[in-house]
């Protein structure tokens, strides 16, 4: 099992909620791309080079999106590519429901009722209803 804990930033910044919510999957998933887990069925790969393979997303994007978080907030293949971290660490499932415990141990700032309320994540846009469940 993979755990990460994310650390909070002293200083407040005012960003819409999209923003907020890209820019802080896109730092989770810089996170988790160079940690020990990996996907099931596989031997030394992360889970980073897997979405990247199975996503067809340009490494060289990813990266800039680890530098640059405001970029491609609304990209429909960084959206992809989140969407594939997620349900490769089990936070979104096979039918596509949210795994609220698992969400919880990766992501905070989260209403969970709001979270267990969302319908299923059938597809890589699907991914914006978490905007409306973020705390401000």
């Amino acid at each position: 099992m993979c755990r990460l804990s994310i650390l909070q930033s002293p200083v407040p910044v005012k960003m819409s909620t999209t923003r907020i919510f890209t820019v802080f999957l896109i730092v989770v998933v810089t996170l988790i791309s160079d940690i020990y887990c990996a996907p099931p069925n596989s031997s030394n790969i992360t889970v980073k080079d897997f979405c990247i393979k199975e996503t067809k997303i340009a490494k060289e994007k990813v990266d800039e999106i680890e530098k640059n978080p405001d970029a491609g907030t609304d990209d429909e293949e960084v959206l992809c590519y989140t969407h594939c971290v997620m349900v490769t660490l089990g936070v979104i499932d096979e039918d596509g429901a949210i795994a609220v415990e698992k969400f919880k141990k990766f992501f905070d700032g989260f209403d969970m009722e709001c979270v267990k309320k969302i319908p299923k994540i059938e597809n890589c846009t699907d991914l914006s209803a978490l905007d409306d469940c973020e705390e401000e």
